[in-house]
């Protein structure tokens, strides 16, 4: 019985955030994560991570998006999964406890509370920036802890390499397209990480080179995610890339 009063006590302490909150000491830090878009799927996910000197028995933040296309579809995984918690989401609100009042211990290194799905009206990534905003987490003694929210989350970009004029191909064209960039005063693409074929963060003729040896004398193909489906860069560089339409 007395499990049953303690939970209650966190619920009801969940609902509003107290000046107390508001004042306190931040022992829980949590950001979000980046968005990777699934073109297949039509969906988002990205990690909430979280840092803590206490241990916590349940959780709520609000997923905010800047566009109104934004929609938040589940909440899953993570510590809260690990753990046993029950999680749930509404149209804003993520939200995580244990009935049998299990505690997620101190995590001092960052580590993923919960995964996020979301989606959008209109079937693409085009929900700019994602907040998290009115955290709310308690202790098992139904207190409030103080937290702490990081930067705001935004999209990775997704490309296929070696589809230098992003029209879903890699072939000829591509080629061409770069050249022209590089030399005749052709347009820039919007992403040049596309038409990095040797991913060593530059674009000039040595990626025409590789991809005419991909395309014509057996060459290796561009490096990942490669030519045919649409993947995050996996070596960070100053190259701009806005996913195209080739990858929505």
């Amino acid at each position: 019985m007395n499990r049953i009063y303690c939970l209650i006590a966190i619920l009801l302490t969940m609902t509003t955030v107290t000046a107390d909150l508001v004042s306190a000491q931040t022992p829980i830090y949590i950001e979000a994560g980046s968005v990777i878009w699934d073109p297949a799927t039509n969906e988002g996910t990205f990690p909430v991570y979280m840092t803590s000197t206490v241990a916590i028995a349940g959780f709520q933040f609000d997923v905010v998006f800047d566009s109104p296309t934004g929609i938040l579809s589940a909440a899953s995984g993570g510590l809260a999964e690990t753990y046993g918690y029950d999680i749930g989401s509404g149209s804003v609100t993520v939200l995580g406890f244990s009935l049998t009042l299990t505690e997620i211990p101190p995590t001092p290194t960052l580590e993923v509370l919960v995964n996020i799905t979301i989606t959008t009206t209109t079937g693409i990534p085009d929900f700019g920036n994602i907040c998290l905003e009115n955290p709310v987490f308690s202790d098992v003694t139904a207190n409030s802890v103080g937290v702490t929210i990081g930067p705001c989350s935004s999209l990775v970009p997704t490309f296929r390499r070696g589809d230098c004029n992003l029209d879903t191909t890699f072939n000829l064209a591509d080629v061409i397209y770069l050249l022209a960039q590089l030399f005749s005063g052709g347009a820039l693409g919007s992403c040049q990480d596309s038409c990095d074929s040797n991913d060593d963060g530059n674009t000039n003729i040595a990626d025409a080179v590789y991809s005419l040896a991909a395309l014509f004398t057996s060459g290796p193909p561009p490096l990942n995610p490669g030519p045919t489906n649409c993947g995050i860069d996996p070596t960070p560089d100053g190259l701009q890339c806005d996913s195209g339409t080739s990858c929505l």
